[in-house]
């Protein structure tokens, strides 16, 4: 009557299982480890560009003028005094 009670259908099942937790385990960690370094070196990707990604105002003052907001002149002039800054 080996193999024909309850109490061995639960162990071999909760071996199983065991098994296989074990197995998983190793993988779980490995790619939670990867998730968190990737993680961080985007966010180090946008705070360096939130610090250094604003256009400098020469080429705001070179799009306003291509777009046609301001004369030849004014952007002469302003161009000028942010040179001389």
């Amino acid at each position: 009557m080996m193999g024909f009670g309850f109490g061995d259908g639960i162990s071999s099942l909760l071996w199983g299982f065991s098994m296989l937790f074990s197995m998983l385990l190793p993988v779980i960690i490995i790619v939670g480890v990867v998730y968190l370094v990737i993680s961080m070196l985007e966010r180090r990707k946008k705070m360096s560009i939130g610090k250094s990604g604003a256009p400098d105002p020469l080429t705001i003052l070179k799009k306003r003028y291509a777009s046609g907001e301001i004369s030849k002149e004014d952007f002469n002039s302003m161009k000028e005094d942010l040179l001389t800054r």
